[in-house]
């Protein structure tokens, strides 16, 4: 870890650039890069193999000692050198990463794991999106009720409060964010776990919306985690470092995701891979968490292709076997195909290659019910070998591919109240229909799950 006011120096005495001038060497570089380590996409194996982990990671190595990474409030460029970096690594590595969050008999530990460990990946699924006033309760107390799901990776994102629109940096972001952390409370007192970690403050985003929430009587240390994303691609501003250090004075996890755009400045899964260890790499060397997140999508913004899901499982290897943090992914279909057989499918396949993958933990999932059968596929696949999840990840897809020819998407992000009864906390009929013809599917298709 470079000390944060090392880091400070760095970004006033760096290289001044333009961001589009920063774009371009990025882009160029990531190209060379991936041509360099001969980094290919097979869409048949999103389990990749040892030698194309280990490429991707040296690669992303190589791209950020040479582009370094972007301040976009003082336009300079943050460098560093590759012994850094790879100093930074060879440290994490020595000492797996493992963080303890909640508190009482709601205490959880997410932990590094390798993809051939018997220890399944643990459940951490948040409630996001859009919420309204209306399904916040309800949607909280859905997910806290089930004493599978250990905390909630994220909690948050509430549309308006009455007549109160949160806008960052403004009040109103306050006034949001206190009464969700009070609805918070409320549920978790409610279903018998006060202690439950709470994960990623969500609609309080800025210093001083995070910095209150802290402050009041509910959030601390034990059910919290703060964001200190890294911009894609790989650009960074001062609120990331005063996050960090707020942090770092208050014995807070820092929540490092490392997130990338399939099909702009990164032209594919391979450079979207790499992409993503460079900003898990670039997120240490100020921040220094034990967790992170890769969470790689599409220009269209799906997440559940076969391009997404190699790329994603390309990095949690390249982390697995050389640096060890614990580090999680979302396991849930497109957002078009919410609460449908396609995305149980795509959650599915998702959830068995990043299982293989190392990956530490699930944070995303569509509903409670999904949730608990991701959990059991993650359980499951622990079992399984890599060849054998390839080979069912790629009937899956292939299922996939065939029901959008035929299915219709969500034309319109959906909430809980489309897919939940909120009054009786009941699925709705519909939605237990397509979630069985989901089970269905993939028991037709060879995926072991006829006990589940």
């Amino acid at each position: 870890m470079i000390p944060l006011l090392d880091f400070q120096k760095r970004a006033l005495n760096g290289p001044v650039m333009k961001s589009d001038d920063f774009d371009i060497g990025f882009s160029m570089k990531v190209r060379d890069v991936v041509n360099k380590y001969n980094i290919k996409f097979d869409p048949e194996k999103l389990v990749v193999d040892d030698d194309t982990a280990d490429a991707v990671f040296q690669a992303a190595v190589d791209l950020i000692a040479d582009v370094g990474l972007f301040h976009l409030d003082t336009l300079r460029v943050i460098e560093f050198s590759k012994e850094e970096i790879q100093a930074i690594a060879d440290k994490q590595k020595q000492n797996p990463a493992k963080a303890v969050l909640g508190r009482g008999d709601d205490e959880m530990t997410i932990s590094y794991r390798k993809g051939s460990d018997s220890r399944a990946p643990t459940l951490y699924p948040g409630i996001a999106g859009v919420i309204t006033e209306e399904e916040f309760v309800p949607l909280a107390t859905l997910f806290a009720r089930e004493k599978r799901v250990k905390g909630f990776g994220i909690s948050g994102g509430i549309a308006k409060v009455g007549d109160i629109t949160p806008r960052a940096g403004t009040l109103s972001e306050i006034h949001c964010a206190l009464w969700e952390q009070e609805k918070l409370e409320e549920v978790l007192n409610s279903v018998g776990r006060p202690g439950m970690n709470m994960g990623l403050l969500c609609t309080a985003s800025t210093v001083a919306g995070t910095m209150q929430c802290i402050e009041s009587s509910f959030r601390d240390s034990h059910n919290t985690l703060i964001g200190v994303h890294i911009h894609p691609e790989l650009k960074i501003d001062w609120d990331r470092l005063l996050l960090t250090n707020y942090c770092h004075s208050k014995n807070i996890v820092p929540w490092q995701s490392a997130t990338t755009l399939l099909g702009l400045l990164c032209r594919g899964p391979e450079d979207g891979a790499v992409a993503l260890v460079a900003s898990l790499l670039a997120h240490m060397s100020f921040a220094n968490g034990p967790i992170g997140s890769v969470f790689p999508t599409g220009i269209d913004g799906s997440w559940g292709t076969r391009e997404t899901i190699w790329a994603a499982a390309a990095a949690l290897r390249a982390n697995e076997r050389n640096i060890r943090l614990a580090v999680g992914s979302g396991t849930v279909g497109d957002t078009q195909w919410a609460g449908t057989r396609v995305g149980l499918l795509q959650a599915t396949a998702m959830a068995l290659v990043y299982t293989a993958s190392g990956f530490s933990f699930t944070w995303l999932s569509a509903s409670p019910i999904e949730a608990l059968f991701i959990d059991d596929v993650m359980n499951m696949a622990t079992q399984m070998e890599p060849d054998e999840i390839n080979t069912l990840t790629n009937a899956i897809m292939a299922q996939v591919d065939e029901l959008k020819e035929t299915e219709i998407p969500r034309s319109s992000l959906i909430g809980i109240q489309d897919i939940y009864d909120i009054s009786t906390l009941e699925p709705l009929p519909e939605y237990l229909r397509a979630f069985n013809q989901a089970k269905e599917d993939l028991i037709n298709l060879g995926v072991p799950i006829s006990n589940l």
